[in-house]
């Protein structure tokens, strides 16, 4: 089994990112929450607030949308080109996709490539509160041998950042992704 980072691995870019701005874009209200966001990235900056709880605060005001899902379909629509043609050119049945994006948004363009085990951020879409383990880093693993238990054996794993160093490490093989260009590291 292989498994794959999303965001500037997959994608070309932060699909999470793109969405707040094709949003925003169409429902500009949510520009009213920008003050928020950035006091939040400020506080995360200074480390006086983990990353799942800027997830938590910036993801707020777009779990209020009342047809999301629909803002999610026309997204891929339009953005399911910049998923790498290196990935699709490459893609295996039992591939698994693991990122720090949102599940409830991840869904659609995993279906769409083919994608069949998606491990992501689970949010409380009610709350906008983020699932514990949060799908980042260290949670990465522990997601993923939660899936699979604790035998699991992942094969290559593929990122854009040495920052993913615990599924790199646990990897037989480790990948740097760079704008379709792929380099072993371990």
């Amino acid at each position: 089994m292989r498994a794959f980072d999303f965001d500037h691995t997959i994608y070309d870019g932060y699909s999470y990112r793109d969405f707040v701005f094709f949003t925003t874009a169409r429902r500009p209200w949510v520009l009213l929450w920008l003050p928020v966001i950035i006091v939040v990235l400020l506080l995360k900056v200074c480390r006086l607030i983990k990353m799942k709880h800027v997830v938590e605060w910036v993801l707020w005001p777009y779990l209020r949308f009342k047809r999301i899902d629909e803002f999610i379909v026309k997204f891929w629509d339009k953005n399911e080109k910049k998923v790498g043609k290196w990935y699709l050119d490459m893609r295996e049945d039992d591939d698994v996709v693991i990122s720090a994006t949102p599940s409830f948004f991840l869904e659609e363009i995993c279906r769409r490539i083919g994608v069949k085990t998606l491990i992501a951020t689970e949010i409380d879409r009610k709350t906008g509160k983020v699932v514990d383990p949060y799908c980042y880093r260290e949670g990465k693993l522990e997601r993923l041998r939660m899936a699979f238990g604790d035998s699991v054996r992942l094969q290559a794993y593929y990122t854009d950042t040495p920052k993913d160093s615990t599924l790199l490490g646990f990897a037989e093989e480790g990948y740097i992704v760079k704008k379709g260009k792929i380099t072993r590291v371990r």
